[in-house]
């Protein structure tokens, strides 16, 4: 099963996920990642008082862009 990696990235910062997690193709990857992005506007909007623009980035194993989602 291919491996996908969800980086987070604002414009001050870049955060890899350097596990990644199997999943059976890109659609799901892209499902994922647009699930967590949901999750974490979410509690973001609770915890934050300054708006940070964030995005999701999916890669897969080979480091090619699948997907970018905003928080």
């Amino acid at each position: 099963m291919p491996r996908y990696y969800f980086h987070l990235r604002s414009k001050e910062q870049f955060i890899w996920d350097k596990e990644g997690v199997d999943l059976p193709d890109p659609v799901i990857a892209r499902g994922a990642a647009d699930k967590a992005a949901a999750e974490l506007r979410g509690g973001l909007l609770h915890e934050s008082t300054q708006v940070c623009s964030w995005v999701v980035a999916v890669t897969d194993e080979g480091d090619q862009l699948i997907h970018v989602t905003s928080l």
